[in-house]
C-alpha cells in the first residue's frame, strides 16, 4: 500500500531513486561552486559541472520511467531531451579542457534542439492536465510573451543578426539563442497563467526560470565579451535546471494519473492585470524612454510590437465578454432549471405559464393543466434508498418530457410532484395525452394526475387551484389514475346537453 505522503511506494526502485535524486541535488552546489573554489584550474573543476549535469541525467531517467507508461510520453522527450543537453555539455566541456574557444560549435546545435525537444514536453505536461486550453489563458501568456520578444527582437536578435563582424554562424546561433529565450518565457507563462498545477508543473517552471536567467546572462556575455567560458554561478542555475527536471519526475506519478480536466475560463485577477499590463505597456514604455534620450532608431519595430499587443488586448477584451455571455446564460438557465430533474423549476413554471395562457387566448386553443405525483413516493424512497428516488425523479421528468415537448410545459412543483401545461385544438385530445403521460411512470411504478381546463377567464392561480383539487380527488379514489376538474366536467355536460 503506498505511503499517504509519498508521491512513490517504497522499494528497491525508491532506494535507487533517493540515492539518484541525493547526488544530482547536492552535486549541483559543490560541483560547480565547492569544488571550483577550492581547486581553481584542475581539471576537476572544469569537470565539476559535467559530473552535476550527469547525475541529474540519470535522476531524470530512474523517476521518469516510473510515471505510469500512459503518461510517460513527455516526460520520455525530457529524457531524450536531456540526452542531447549531455552531450552538449560534454562537447563543451572537452572544447574547453582543450582551451578551444571558438564560437558557436556543433554543441550550440544540441543545446537549440535540446530546448525545441523541451519545449514540445511542457505543452504535452499542460494538455496532460488541461483537456481543452482556454483561449484567454493563451492570450494571456501570448501578450506576455509578445511583450518580452518585441525587446529581443530590437536589441538583442535583431542586432546579432546584422553584426557583419561574425560569421554567418555566430549569427544564426546568436539569433537563436534570445528566439530560445522568449520561447522558454512562453512556457513560463503557460504554465503559470491558467494552467491547472501541481508539483511537477511548479518544479519544471522553476527549472525553467533558472534556466532563462543563465541563458540571459549567457547571451549578454557572448555579446559583450570574447569568451565563451561560463562563471560559476551561472553554472550553478543551469545545474538547478536539470536536477528539477528529475525532481518534477519525481511528483509525476501522483499527478499525472488524475483524469485531463476542461480548463476553466477564467477572468483577470489584480495579479494577472497587473502582469498583462506591464507586458503590454513595456514596448511602448521603450519607446518613450528611448525617444527622450533621443534614440528613435527602434522606434519603427517598437511602435509595431505595440500595434500587435494592442491587437492581442482587445482579443482578450473580447474573449472576456464572451466569458460574460456565457455565464450570464448559465447562471440564467440555472435560475429557470430544476438541478435534479433539468426541467423548468416552480419560478420559470409561472412565467410560462402566464405566456401559456395568453398564446391559447391568442390562437382559441384548448389550455390544460395537469398537476402529476408519483404514488407512493416515500415508501420507495425508503425500500431503494434516496439515491434511486432521485433517480426515479429524473427518468420520469425525461419521460414526461419528450412526450409533452416541443408545445407544452413541464416543471417540477415540488417533492415528487410535477405540472403540465398543454395546447390542444379539443379537450379530448388533451386529455388523451395527459392519459399516456400516467402510462410513463418508469421502474413499474405509477402516478395520480389532477387536471383542470382554462374558462378562459379566471386567473392562474384559480386554475391551479382546481387542479390541485382534482389531484386529492385521484389519490383518494385509488391513484394510478386521471381525474378532471369537477367544474370542467360539468360544463362540458351542461355543452353536450
Amino acid at each position: 500500500m503506498r505511503t499517504p505522503g509519498l508521491p512513490l511506494a517504497l522499494g528497491p526502485s525508491w532506494t535507487a531513486l533517493v540515492v539518484a535524486g541525493g547526488l544530482a541535488v547536492l552535486a549541483a552546489p559543490v560541483c560547480t561552486l565547492l569544488v571550483p573554489a577550492v581547486m581553481p584550474g584542475s581539471l576537476l573543476a572544469q569537470l565539476g559541472y559535467l559530473i552535476s549535469v550527469g547525475f541529474s541525467a540519470v535522476f531524470l531517467c530512474v523517476a521518469a520511467f516510473r510515471v505510469p507508461r500512459e503518461h510517460r510520453r513527455p516526460w520520455t522527450i525530457l529524457m531524450w531531451m536531456m540526452a542531447l543537453s549531455l552531450v552538449a555539455e560534454t562537447w563543451t566541456a572537452v572544447l574547453e579542457i582543450r582551451g578551444d574557444e571558438q564560437w558557436p560549435t556543433g554543441a550550440d546545435v544540441l543545446f537549440i534542439a535540446g530546448y525545441v525537444m523541451m519545449g514540445c514536453a511542457v505543452m504535452a505536461l499542460v494538455r496532460q492536465r488541461n483537456d481543452r486550453p482556454a483561449f484567454g489563458s493563451l492570450l494571456d501568456a501570448g501578450i506576455v510573451t509578445t511583450g518580452v520578444g518585441v525587446l529581443a527582437l530590437v536589441f538583442v536578435i535583431g542586432p546579432a543578426a546584422a553584426d557583419s563582424t561574425q560569421s554567418v554562424a555566430a549569427r544564426v546561433v546568436g539569433s537563436a539563442y534570445p528566439l530560445i529565450d522568449v520561447l522558454i518565457t512562453f512556457l513560463v507563462a503557460r504554465i503559470l497563467i491558467g494552467s491547472r498545477r501541481d508539483a511537477a508543473l511548479w518544479w519544471v517552471a522553476a527549472g525553467l526560470v533558472a534556466s532563462l536567467v543563465a541563458d540571459t546572462l549567457q547571451n549578454v556575455m557572448v555579446l559583450t565579451s570574447s569568451s565563451a567560458q561560463s562563471p560559476s554561478y551561472m553554472n550553478l542555475l543551469w545545474a538547478f535546471y536539470y536536477a528539477t527536471l528529475g525532481l518534477a519526475a519525481v511528483f509525476a506519478r501522483s499527478g499525472s494519473g488524475a483524469p485531463a480536466e476542461p480548463q476553466p475560463q477564467t477572468g483577470l485577477t489584480m495579479l494577472r492585470l497587473v502582469v498583462l499590463a506591464v507586458g503590454a505597456a513595456t514596448p511602448a514604455i521603450v519607446q518613450v524612454v528611448l525617444a527622450a534620450l533621443g534614440r528613435p532608431e527602434n522606434g519603427a519595430q517598437l511602435g509595431a510590437g505595440s500595434l500587435l499587443l494592442l491587437v492581442m488586448v482587445l482579443a482578450r477584451i473580447w474573449d472576456l465578454l464572451h466569458q460574460v455571455r456565457e455565464q450570464s446564460d448559465q447562471m440564467a438557465e440555472m435560475a429557470r432549471t430544476d438541478p435534479l430533474t433539468g426541467v423548468a423549476n416552480r419560478r420559470s413554471w409561472d412565467f410560462e405559464l402566464e405566456r401559456a395562457r395568453v398564446a391559447s387566448a391568442r390562437m382559441g386553443a384548448v389550455l390544460l393543466v395537469a398537476l402529476l405525483d408519483l404514488d407512493h413516493f416515500k415508501k420507495y424512497n425508503d425500500e431503494h434508498g434516496h439515491q434511486a428516488g432521485d433517480d426515479l425523479l429524473r427518468q420520469a421528468a425525461q419521460a414526461w418530457s419528450r412526450r409533452v415537448e416541443p408545445g407544452g410545459l413541464i416543471a417540477r412543483w415540488g417533492g415528487e410532484e410535477f405540472a403540465v401545461a398543454l395546447h390542444s385544438a379539443d379537450r379530448a385530445r388533451g386529455l388523451q395525452m395527459v392519459h399516456a403521460l400516467r402510462e410513463l411512470v418508469p421502474y413499474g411504478q405509477t402516478c395520480s394526475i389532477g387536471v383542470a381546463e382554462w374558462d378562459g377567464t379566471e386567473d392562474m392561480v384559480t386554475l391551479l387551484k382546481r387542479a390541485d383539487d382534482a389531484l386529492y380527488q385521484a389519490k383518494r379514489s385509488g391513484r394510478d389514475r386521471v381525474v378532471p376538474a369537477a367544474a370542467d366536467a360539468g360544463r362540458h355536460t351542461r355543452a353536450s346537453a
